[in-house]
């Protein structure tokens, strides 16, 4: 049996490449969806979304789109940017260099070297999108280099079940963007159907062709919601990546006698129930509810792995 603390880097490796993917989809999707609003509106529901607005407020810039994406592009000191998630998918991959393959360290080194070249140069805001897909495509290079090279051990298991643990952690995230202030007691308005929003949101999460064989060419608010929820065929989808995450467990307990406790199966149950379980209308209020339920229970999922598997 490995050392936890080896098992606890590998499932952070998957976690820190999942989450800077993730920051490139959603700058991606607010630059392009905030065209045509005014900036700070457009941009404070990234800050919202990750609890970032009294972090952000320290900088002691305006909220516009430039800074608000240094701050999650280049900003060392924010641990949700993109310089410092590879920084730490690097420190990671460190303590493994002995249990991963040669292809896989050394894509790390030079993915990590791109990025911190990021915070040495300025940037238009022009190229955010094509900055964001340049990171999102080694992202993709780094996952087909451990799918390709890694040997399939305790080490490869726990990094796929953090990969996925983040992959419906960010999801949720991400589709809560346009229903996060939908939290008023006051409030359980419907939010207007937004085609707009939708196809650019379905085109980020690679979504949007596979949503076309399904449904009509413009996407009903609820369908996209459900689609991008519950479709266990879209490899993205938030029911899908807790598929994946609860499949590796299976197979470190059948494969390698790492079987999870009671808190770790009380917690995965819990999170398959509310999973099961979405409200009548996936819209507005409703839906940021659900989410945000749906993250309380990865964050428990979370926090029982990390008590069972990587506590001394």
């Amino acid at each position: 049996m490995m050392l936890s603390r080896f098992a606890e880097h590998a499932f952070w490796m998957g976690r820190y490449v999942e989450r800077t993917e993730n920051m490139c989809r959603l700058l991606s999707v607010t630059e392009v969806y905030a065209a045509d609003q005014e900036s700070e509106a457009a941009w404070r529901p990234i800050l919202q979304v990750f609890a970032d607005e009294a972090a952000f407020a320290k900088t002691g810039k305006p909220i516009t789109a430039l800074n608000v994406s240094r701050f999650y592009l280049c900003d060392e000191g924010n641990p949700n940017s993109v310089v410092f998630a590879i920084h730490m998918l690097k420190e990671n991959a460190r303590s493994l260099r002995h249990l991963i393959s040669t292809e896989s360290w050394r894509q790390v080194s030079v993915f990590n070297d791109q990025v911190a070249g990021i915070a040495k140069r300025r940037f238009a805001l022009s190229k955010l999108a094509e900055l964001c897909e340049e990171i999102r495509l080694s992202c993709f290079t780094h996952r087909g280099v451990i799918e390709a090279t890694c040997y399939r051990d305790e080490v490869w298991r726990f990094n796929r079940l953090g990969a996925a643990l983040e992959r419906a952690d960010q999801m949720t995230r991400l589709l809560d963007m346009k229903y996060f202030d939908f939290d008023r007691d006051d409030d359980d308005e419907v939010a207007p159907p937004d085609v707009a929003w939708w196809n650019t949101l379905l085109r980020t999460a690679s979504g949007y062709h596979a949503f076309q064989r399904r449904y009509s060419f413009d996407p009903d608010p609820t369908d996209a919601a459900g689609f991008l929820l519950f479709d266990g065929r879209l490899p993205l989808s938030v029911a899908g990546a807790i598929q994946t995450a609860f499949y590796h467990l299976e197979r470190l307990e059948k494969d390698f006698g790492a079987e999870p406790d009671k808190p770790v199966r009380e917690a995965a149950d819990a999170l398959a129930r509310r999973l099961a379980a979405p409200p009548e209308r996936l819209n507005g209020r409703p839906l940021h509810r659900y989410l945000d339920e749906i993250q309380q229970e990865l964050i428990t999922f979370a926090n029982a792995l990390n008590e069972r598997y990587f506590s001394p």
